[in-house]
């Protein structure tokens, strides 16, 4: 993740990630543990591996999906601001089949009490 989903990025990186990542998720089907925990660095690794696998894919693909730069999210093939993905959640859920899907959906409407606070710290 470090090295292909880091703070800059590109499609060609994640969709590399992307397929490392489902590469993984094969490895780690086949993992398990033995013995107990005491003693034993690996137990909650293979306990969280599965999790750490789903939480990399679900950023990687929510990353691609957002063709801007904004905070943190810099794309070097969208170095700009998009003003529709400031308007926007991006969401990552299981589809139908197991898959992860990721959408977009509209933000609430901000309360008048919020947006007035807002603009009198600008």
């Amino acid at each position: 993740m470090q090295d292909l989903v880091g703070i800059v990025r590109t499609e060609t990186e994640m969709r590399e990630a992307l397929e490392k990542i489902g590469n993984l998720k094969t490895r780690a089907g086949k993992t398990g543990i033995t013995g107990n925990r005491e003693y034993n660095p690996a137990w909650h690794t293979s306990l969280d591996l599965k999790n750490l696998l789903t939480v990399s894919e679900a950023i990687a693909r929510a990353a691609l999906e957002r063709k801007e730069s904004r905070g943190a999210q810099f794309r070097e093939d969208y170095p700009n601001k998009e003003e529709h993905f400031s308007k926007v959640n991006t969401i990552a859920s299981r589809a139908a089949d197991g898959s992860m899907q990721i959408r977009l959906e509209p933000l609430p409407e901000m309360p008048d009490y919020l947006e007035q606070v807002i603009e009198e710290n600008r």
